[in-house]
């Protein structure tokens, strides 16, 4: 006759519950410490945003957020990817300096500027023709930078009358063929700060190969590369108010540059800068356009990727007098 089997001691019930217990306290409390340091950030983001003394123009497309500010010829700035006017402040500390009267604006779907209905580069165009009639400018320049790029361009074409000059940094241009990743996915990570917090955590550095290339990011320092990143992805947060614009540029903005755009027709002076190592917008459609462009000036960079870093001073000095010149 078999002999039945014991039931469990209750000591080995007891040290199963306390390793439970044990791995819960050990989850809450690693959980706890990145939930902290994400309000932390998220804070920090809230502060910077809600210090900004910006203005809103009651457009016919909605919102417009904008800041002007300083003495001298007037440049609008047109902010890349999750920018808005705090980008936008920083593209002019990087590539312009003093001595501008900047018209710095939040595109679409940024920060506090409304989403039209039937947004496109085109209409966003006309929202900056809008505001500079508003502000009673006359004539600005125009400042295009990344996903920034085809508004700007689209400004040029439709309103040579206002544009004292086109200027490109890194714009979007035609021939990026790189996959553009799931909407459904986009709308997750960027429309949450928590969710795009943990992403730059885990997987910045991946990321920032997006805007530099390993040849220059294999040369920084821990601490430059922490600045870098806290500079290019965690001042996106928080990333919930600039969702709808990150959107638009990604599957509407950006794709149109690869439309039938009349570059022939602009009649403005055109600088283009762009690095032969952008590993966003490639270099062959920077070249296409200011080649279409009747009155272009491309400086190509052999190194600096996307941010085309190591270049800034370069880019103020020839700004400066493409600017003064006119």
């Amino acid at each position: 006759m078999k002999r039945k089997c014991k039931p469990q001691q209750p000591a080995s019930n007891a040290r199963v519950k306390l390793i439970l217990i044990g791995v819960a306290i050990i989850l809450i409390i690693v959980y706890t410490n990145i939930y902290s340091k994400f309000r932390h950030d998220l804070a920090a983001g809230y502060t910077k945003i809600n210090d900004l003394q910006s203005q809103l123009y009651s457009s016919k497309t909605g919102d417009v957020e904008y800041l002007l500010e300083g003495p001298g010829p007037t440049i609008l700035i047109s902010h890349g990817i999750t920018g808005g006017i705090d980008q936008g402040i920083g593209l002019a500390d990087m590539y312009l300096g003093k001595g501008y009267r900047l018209l710095v604006l939040s595109r679409f779907g940024y920060l506090k500027s409304s989403m039209p209905d039937q947004p496109s580069a085109e209409l966003q165009a006309e929202a900056y023709s809008d505001l500079l009639a508003f502000l009673h400018i006359d004539r600005a320049f125009i400042l295009g930078n990344s996903a920034g790029g085809p508004s700007a361009i689209h400004f040029a074409i439709d309103y040579p009358e206002k544009c004292s000059g086109l200027i490109l940094v890194s714009s979007a241009v035609p021939g990026n063929t790189k996959a553009l990743p799931p909407k459904a996915f986009m709308n997750a990570v960027f429309g949450s700060d928590f969710l795009y917090w943990c992403t730059i955590k885990l997987f910045g550095t991946s990321m920032m190969k997006m805007f530099v290339p390993e040849s220059i990011l294999n040369t920084l320092s821990s601490p430059e590369k922490k600045k870098l990143m806290d500079t290019v992805f965690l001042s996106g947060l928080p990333i919930s108010h600039w969702t709808k614009g990150v959107l638009f540029d990604t599957y509407l903005s950006n794709p149109s540059i690869d439309e039938d755009i009349p570059y022939e027709s602009i009649t403005t002076q055109t600088l283009i800068f762009h690095a032969i190592d952008d590993p966003a917008p490639p270099i062959e459609g920077a070249r296409l356009i200011a080649k279409k462009i009747p009155h272009c000036e491309l400086v190509a960079y052999e190194t600096g990727g996307h941010l085309i870093m190591n270049h800034e001073d370069e880019i103020k000095r020839t700004i400066n007098h493409f600017v003064c010149d006119k």
